[in-house]
C-alpha cells in the first residue's frame, strides 16, 4: 500500500499549479491590477491647502467639532456636522440632511474629509462612516491645530 505522502504530495502539487500564474508577466499583471488611484485615508495639510485654493467642490470637508469650537475658526470651505450627530446625519434621507445641515448629502463613494481639533474625533467619524460603507472618506489627522499653525506660517 502506498504511503500517505506519496499520494497527497502529487495531489497538492497539482492543485497548487491550477492557481499559480502561468508566467512572471501574469504575476506582475495581477499585482498591479489593483486600483492604484485610491487616495490614502490620511490627509495632509498640503492637500487641504490645495483643495481650498482650487475651491474643489468635488471634495466635502466636514468639521466634527462642537459649535463653541467652530466659533473660534474653521478651515475655509468646510461644513459643520458635530461628531455627536454623525450617526444620525449619515442615516438621514438626502433632502432632510440638506435641510438640517445646509449642504448636499454626499454619496458613499464621494470624497469626504473629516477634521476636528486634533484628529481624535475626526478619526472616530472616519471609522464610523467607513463602517457604514462610505468608501471615499478620509481623515485630516492633524486637524484644526495643524491647519491653524501651518496656515499662519504661509
Amino acid at each position: 500500500m502506498p504511503s500517505f505522502t506519496s499520494l497527497a504530495i502529487p495531489a497538492l502539487y497539482q492543485t497548487s499549479r491550477q492557481f499559480a500564474p502561468r508566467s512572471m508577466t501574469a504575476l506582475r499583471r495581477a499585482q498591479f491590477s489593483v486600483k492604484t488611484s485610491q487616495k490614502p485615508e490620511v490627509v495632509t495639510f498640503e492637500e487641504i491647502d490645495s483643495l481650498i485654493k482650487k475651491k474643489d467642490k468635488n471634495v466635502v470637508l466636514i468639521d466634527v467639532r462642537d459649535a463653541n469650537e467652530v466659533a473660534q475658526g474653521v478651515i475655509p470651505t468646510s461644513h459643520h456636522v458635530p461628531l455627536a450627530n454623525i450617526q444620525e446625519a449619515l442615516s438621514l434621507p438626502d433632502k432632510e440632511f440638506e435641510h438640517r445641515y445646509g449642504f448636499k448629502k454626499f454619496g458613499k463613494d464621494d470624497e469626504v474629509i473629516f477634521y476636528c481639533r486634533s484628529g481624535r474625533r475626526s478619526g472616530m467619524a472616519f471609522d464610523y462612516a467607513k463602517g457604514q460603507g462610505y468608501n471615499g472618506v478620509r481623515n485630516y489627522s492633524g486637524s484644526w491645530l495643524d491647519y491653524e499653525a501651518k496656515s499662519k506660517g504661509q
